[in-house]
């Protein structure tokens, strides 16, 4: 039980009293708090706006999915089409020529 007691020191090199030691500790102590509040608000925003940016992606890439199933789906029809317009033109090509001769 023979140990000093040394006073905190301060930034400038006064030792502060025990008062002023506990106060400083306190302000330290609230200013942690309210970063830590703030932290915490940051967080719940940050999620928020995650979750909300996941939604649209999903409804943006349903709408590409629907997009792409469309213009295949034209796609497919105006191929079919094409096909029945080669073939017919083909066919009247074949009967000319065979008239023709």
């Amino acid at each position: 039980m023979n140990e000093f007691w040394k006073e905190p020191m301060e930034e400038d090199g006064l030792t502060l009293g025990p008062e002023e030691a506990l106060q400083k500790e306190i302000e330290k102590s609230k200013t942690l708090k309210v970063d830590r509040l703030r932290l915490r608000d940051k967080i719940e925003k940050l999620k928020s706006e995650k979750s909300d940016l996941s939604h649209k992606n999903q409804q943006l890439k349903d709408r590409l999915t629907k997009l792409e199933n469309s213009a295949s789906e034209k796609t497919g029809s105006s191929s079919k089409n094409s096909l029945v317009f080669v073939l017919f033109f083909g066919f009247l090509a074949l009967l000319w020529f065979i008239t023709r001769n």
